[in-house]
């Protein structure tokens, strides 16, 4: 019997140990975090609590977003939570975080701005600008001859390519602090970039024997010859299998993007125009990208179809006739022009 009682103490010794780490550690990680910064915190429209807490601690303003949504159940806190841009000051006490994202106090007016696949750097400039969110020339001169500190920006210069920054202002929806600089507009596309196009992308553009310019150029082609998704990895494919036989790429999206609007229709005199552009005259890819390729047709210029087509041709509802042989390629012309 006494050793019955010596081993029931020690089990439940053991338990209230555990139930006290167990609270040692929760309380650890409701915390406030060590670094000291302030950190811009987008919530959107209709965020649940448990969506809220992740986004807070993808941010780096709380340690673990599992136990901060568990303590908002707790509370019963997070149903008002106000949508907005919030600049959040760290490190900040759970009390006063909730307080502020109920309140609204670190709100800041904000503006939304979409960014379609493919605009080139002058059009996306236009629309930033539009939107109120800084001056056109500024912009367009920060894409120019601005300096920002992103590994795939690193490329050497060369007097062809108008715009630096062509190509890698990633296409999305943006929501952008009404006072912010063009400067932190433009580093905000860029990061966004960076994580599509992250170290593992790189990498296999190294293994493809690209630079990144090489491959975002690609990508950029890509982006602006195909209308259906799902053609894509092929029509890149087919610009990877010419680019091995060193063919003339014979894009007209690369022709297209020589003129300030896009014409309806190309003659044979726009093939003949004198520029490192104009994939019918020069061949391999042109000096660099032609537009901002999205996420799609980045990850068709990193994975390609593997296939023996060497030449496609747009069909009217928008998707192509691919073919191994010039003559099999004039008899698709052929077929969808007599639709």
């Amino acid at each position: 019997m006494k050793n019955f009682f010596t081993i029931a103490g020690v089990l439940l010794l053991i338990l209230l140990l555990a139930a006290g780490g167990t609270a040692f550690w929760v309380a650890g990680q409701l915390s406030p975090v060590d670094e000291t910064k302030t950190v811009e915190v987008d919530i959107a429209a209709g965020s649940s609590p448990r969506r809220i807490s992740a986004l807070l601690e993808e941010s780096g303003v709380i340690r673990n977003g599992d136990i901060f949504y568990l303590y908002l159940r707790y509370t019963g806190e997070g149903s008002d939570f106000r949508a907005g841009t919030y600049l959040v000051e760290t490190p900040i006490e759970n009390r006063d975080l909730i307080s502020l994202l109920k309140t609204g106090q670190g709100h800041t007016e904000t503006v939304r701005v979409t960014i379609p696949e493919g605009l080139k750097v002058e059009e996306i400039a236009a629309r930033l600008a539009d939107a109120g969110l800084g001056d056109l020339e500024v912009f367009l001169d920060l894409a120019t001859a601005g300096e920002f500190e992103y590994p795939f920006l690193s490329y050497p210069e060369d007097d062809r390519i108008l715009y630096r920054l062509e190509g890698f202002l990633f296409p999305d929806t943006y929501e952008f602090r009404r006072d912010a600089g063009e400067r932190e507009v433009l580093n905000r596309m860029l990061d966004r970039f960076s994580q599509v196009y992250n170290g593992e992308a790189r990498a296999r553009a190294v293994e493809l024997g690209l630079s990144d310019l090489e491959l975002v150029t690609m990508a950029s082609i890509v982006e602006k010859e195909a209308r259906v998704a799902a053609e894509r990895p092929r029509i890149a494919g087919v610009f990877y299998n010419r680019m091995e036989r060193s063919m003339a790429f014979q894009s007209c999206a690369t022709i297209q993007y020589l003129f300030p609007e896009p014409k309806e229709k190309l003659y044979d005199s726009d093939l003949e125009i004198e520029s490192p552009y104009n994939t019918y005259k020069y061949g391999g890819l042109p000096p660099g990208p032609i537009g901002a390729p999205g996420e799609a047709s980045l990850e068709a210029a990193l994975y390609p179809e593997e296939h023996n087509y060497l030449y496609f041709v747009a069909k009217k509802d928008g998707s192509h006739s691919f073919n191994e042989t010039y003559e099999g390629h004039l008899e698709d012309k052929a077929i969808n022009e007599a639709q």
